[in-house]
């Protein structure tokens, strides 16, 4: 059954289309991801679908009665000061209503204990808030929680004294209640850990409505998307009835052929065009009217054909990134023995972690919220602050490049050239320039680093990282703010990399491109893997 139809949407902020005629049609169990580059009009797209926002042209049909429900990626600077549990169960409208009115009943027969007629009324409304499924609340919203795997204790707290990430998981465990008939997700992962995520991808799975996501989470997208709407530079949106890695291998075809198409039709323009002015010269040359002509008419045909050519098809710009390798390097990387780590009320984050990394080995490491995989790097990079006990060896020829995952600067109010200047050491036109190929152009370079976004931030450190001599690289959560062109990015100049790659990571596309062994932790102890993501779930499932 058709739950929507989009036809032909426009959305103009005044400073140039953010996308023009962007078409789709969804029925029930149909998923749709929306992707392209930061600041293509994503998001505006689903708050135009949610009726959050208004377009400019073409127009949003949903079915009759359709309830729609909203995950804004912004959600959790909501503020509320109800308890959790209050939040969530006024997703309930009509079971609230209906709880009211038979307390008010209830009010009601305590006095007029006699009236039959109210008895019954009662009775009529009780039997339908069962069915209701009012006397379920509690259960359906433990469902959702436990899925989530938010604690239990959360409910009874005010929503204000969550943390962001507690607050998104609330407004995703919220949205889900609702059941709705269109679900819209705008990154609905960014503070979901593995489980979690893996959760959420069953329930969309089984969801019997339409979903529709913005997401950067590329496995996510190819485990629960059946329809791809992919919005260019250009703001032209075209569907491909396929998951996220079937659209890769489409877009790739369709560039083929269309390059195809355009070198076809320029090599049959450029033949007439010769032989138009074959036939002019040689009308001149004969003093031939009608050779003459018929060399004009030709060369006419020529631009008729020049006009309704295909443009030549572009590829997404990218950035061009390579890391300047430090070609001599230990064998040993780096070893961890008995390594542990408490806080300063002696809980303990690692205990007796034992650990060999080999030189060109590609590491990925895995864990929970709170497992200690960034309290371990930090240990590696010697920036910890808390007791550690036991021996971490780096060997000596090891020349480290490191991105943390919360990036931070000594001084916000630097500008970004300013800052970059500084810290790479290079005469301002140069560092002018290498900014610029991260996209940071003219007004751009003034900005104070402290008011950068976290995607912003990112791009800064790998500029960075791109001036220094390395043969390891160690990033926390390299792919978290960025959108998917710029890890395609990321992900081009890795795979030109020989040498060792050490990283924690949620992105299983990005685990799964790399990694060559994996370090899971939990509750402070460590087991290795051999392989991808893949490999490693296919080895915990036969256990």
């Amino acid at each position: 059954m058709l739950i929507l139809d989009v036809n032909k949407i426009a959305k103009n902020f005044g400073y140039g289309s953010l996308f023009e005629e962007v078409s789709f049609t969804l029925n029930d169990g149909e998923s749709l991801a929306i992707v392209g580059p930061n600041g293509c009009g994503k998001s505006t797209i689903l708050k135009i679908i949610a009726g959050l926002e208004n377009s400019d042209k073409g127009q949003v049909n949903i079915k009759k009665g359709a309830k729609i429900a909203y995950l804004d990626q912004m959600s959790s600077n909501i503020e509320d000061n109800r308890t959790v549990y209050e939040m969530l169960k006024e997703v309930f409208v009509e079971i609230n209503t209906t709880e009211k009115q038979l307390k008010e009943y209830e009010k009601r027969i305590n006095k007029e204990s006699n009236n039959q007629t109210l008895l019954e009324k009662y009775c009529a409304l009780i039997e339908k808030f069962n069915l209701m499924g009012g006397y379920d609340i509690e259960f359906k919203i433990n469902t959702i929680i436990n899925g989530l795997e938010i604690n239990p204790a959360i409910l009874t707290q005010s929503y204000t004294t969550l943390s962001g990430g507690e607050k998104t998981l609330v407004q995703l465990a919220k949205v889900l209640l609702i059941k709705p008939d269109l679900l819209l997700l705008d990154e609905p992962t960014n503070h979901l850990d593995l489980k979690r995520v893996e959760w959420l991808e069953s329930y969309i799975k089984s969801f019997k409505g339409v979903s529709i996501i913005v997401s950067h989470d590329r496995y996510f997208l190819d485990k629960i998307a059946n329809q791809i709407l992919a919005v260019d530079d250009a703001g032209i949106g075209h569907v491909y009835a396929t998951n996220y890695s079937g659209y890769l291998i489409q877009r790739e075809i369709e560039f083929e052929k269309r390059m195809a198409q355009y070198g076809d039709e320029q090599e049959a323009i450029k033949q007439l065009e010769t032989k138009a002015k074959e036939f002019m010269s040689l009308g001149m040359a004969r003093n031939s009217s009608s050779l003459t002509k018929q060399g004009k008419t030709l060369w006419e045909r020529a631009q008729r054909m020049r006009k309704l050519a295909i443009k030549k098809p572009m590829e997404q710009k990218k950035l061009n990134m390579s890391f300047q390798e430090q070609n001599k390097t230990s064998k040993k990387i780096i070893i961890t023995d008995k390594l542990t780590v408490k806080t300063n009320d002696g809980k303990t984050i690692l205990e007796n972690i034992s650990l060999e990394i080999g030189a060109g080995e590609r590491i990925a490491i895995l864990g929970e919220n709170g497992a200690g995989k960034s309290t371990f790097v930090k240990t590696i990079m010697g920036e910890q602050s808390l007791k550690v006990c036991g021996e971490v060896y780096v060997g000596p020829s090891v020349k480290i490049g490191y991105i943390p995952q919360i990036i931070e600067f000594k001084d916000g109010n630097q500008t970004l050239l300013d800052y970059f200047m500084k810290t790479v050491d290079l005469p301002e036109q140069r560092c002018r320039s290498i900014l610029s190929r991260f996209k940071f152009f003219a007004d751009d370079v003034s900005k104070r680093v402290k008011n950068l976004s976290g995607g912003e931030k990112m791009k800064v450190k790998m500029a960075e990282l791109l001036q220094q001599e390395v043969n390891t690289l160690i990033f926390d959560e390299p792919t978290n703010h960025i959108d998917i062109p710029t890890k395609e990015v990321l992900e081009d100049a890795l795979e030109e990399f020989n040498g060792t790659l050490i990283f924690i990571s949620h992105d299983r596309f990005f685990i799964n491109k790399f990694a060559n062994k994996i370090f899971v932790f939990e509750k402070g102890k460590t087991k290795v893997y051999l392989g991808n993501y893949d490999d490693y779930k296919a080895s915990i499932n036969t256990l």
